[in-house]
């Protein structure tokens, strides 16, 4: 009988800290999730410089990849 009267008195307690832990847990993923600030508009000027720089990379990459396909037909062949 014992064991029972403290499960009978823990129990409550126990869900307690259940719900507790649920709620502060919920409130960090919230914190988490809420927008951060925005990123300023960069200006024109290095926008410009940025796109001709992405531009040049994937030209590189186009390229690399044309000749290491062009490779693999000619070894394929071969």
């Amino acid at each position: 009988m014992p064991v029972f009267v403290l499960l009978v008195v823990a129990i409550p307690f126990l869900f307690a800290g259940w719900v507790v832990h649920r709620v502060l847990e919920h409130r960090a993923q919230m914190r988490q999730l809420r927008p951060q600030a925005a990123v300023p508009a960069l200006p024109q000027a290095d926008r410009a410089a940025l796109e001709q720089r992405i531009a040049n990379l994937e030209a590189i990459v186009c390229s690399e990849e044309f000749g290491f396909q062009r490779e693999l037909t000619e070894r394929g062949a071969a």
